[in-house]
């Protein structure tokens, strides 16, 4: 199930001490709180998914802050909340409470700060990630970088027929990824009959991206004598032709340059390993353990949702981004620039 007022109504609930506040519904449907002084608020409830600053940053920015005359309370709920997240909060004055049982919130006469339980289980079940539901969820993140999103604004999750054909994946596993991420909360009900929308994009990039970056490593290194990446791809081109797909800071320079000096070439070819190590040796690059060349098969996904980038076929922007996360503290610090321009709609 995805977040919904309702569920976040019944979290805020469990958050206050039994009895505290008479909590109704107005004629519009957001909920009211009786105080002990006879009087009467608003409360505006908002999700601010992992509770990392840029989550409750994107909480605070949905909707108007609370009422200045103080007839409305802006209340922020998340799984948990970071330190950061408790900063800022506080400098705004703005209550919030966690799914692990925290809180720090002032609503008229009732005060509520408590610490997160110590042994809890969340109540929104974990993501499990496998290569399934992550070649998908590639897809989905694409394009919503892309801009697809519905009349209200929301990002817009496509059917399920486009991410089976761009995934590569069979109907039947789209269809349980979506389930999953609806149980996550990372998608929800979209404005038309069985559509979705994302509700918490940047949550989804982050938990796939660290997924995607602390994966298995499929790369085949090589090593080169000449140490100009401008050179180093131009061999790449002539010996792998269309099929090459830039990642990494390879495709990020293109974006942003900010990476001085030697660094990696990394790239995927549309082939077989083994046509990749003999065309690598026809351009006289031979394997070698940390070698300044990476090179890997490219996925089925990869390959279809790959764009160009000033006249050279890269990956696509999350691809890209998970890739300099897998990569060296330089490309690591890259990836957040990279993320600033690239994938601004993440938040």
């Amino acid at each position: 199930m995805p977040i919904t007022e309702e569920m976040l109504l019944r979290e805020f609930r469990r958050t206050l001490p039994p009895g505290a506040l008479d909590i109704t519904a107005t004629q519009d449907g957001q909920p009211s709180a009786l105080l002990p002084d006879g009087s009467r608020v608003r409360l505006d409830l908002r999700w601010a998914g992992l509770g990392y600053p840029r989550d409750v940053a994107a909480a605070l920015g949905r909707g108007p802050a609370a009422d200045q005359g103080g007839d409305t309370v802006l209340i922020v709920c998340a799984q948990a909340m970071s330190d950061g997240s408790r900063r800022l909060l506080a400098e705004l004055g703005v209550s919030w409470f966690t799914l692990d049982g925290a809180a720090s919130m002032h609503i008229g006469t009732i005060w509520v700060e408590r610490s997160a339980r110590a042994d809890t289980s969340p109540r929104i079940r974990e993501f499990r990630w496998s290569n399934a539901r992550a070649e998908i969820t590639e897809v989905l993140l694409d394009i919503v970088a892309n801009g697809a999103a519905w009349e209200d604004g929301r990002p817009r999750v496509a059917d399920v027929e486009t991410l089976s054909s761009l995934s590569g994946r069979s109907l039947g596993s789209v269809a349980g990824t979506l389930a999953g991420l609806d149980s996550s909360a990372w998608t929800e009900p979209g404005p038309e009959p069985r559509s979705r929308a994302v509700a918490d994009a940047a949550g989804l990039l982050d938990s796939w991206s660290r997924w995607e970056s602390t994966r298995a490593a499929t790369w085949v290194s090589f090593h080169t004598l000449d140490r100009d990446p401008s050179r180093i791809e131009q061999r790449l081109a002539s010996a792998f032709g269309t099929g090459l797909i830039l990642t990494g800071s390879t495709a990020s320079e293109l974006v942003r340059p900010m990476l001085t000096g030697a660094r990696p070439v990394t790239a995927y070819v549309e082939t077989d390993q083994e046509t990749l190590g003999a065309a690598a040796a026809g351009a006289q690059m031979l394997p070698a353990d940390g070698g300044r060349i990476r090179l890997s098969p490219a996925p089925y996904q990869v390959a279809r949702t790959s764009r160009f980038v000033d006249g050279r076929r890269t990956a696509s922007a999350v691809r890209v981004y998970a890739d300099l996360l897998a990569g060296s503290e330089r490309e690591r610090e890259a990836a957040e620039v990279y993320r600033s321009t690239e994938l601004a709609v993440f938040g």
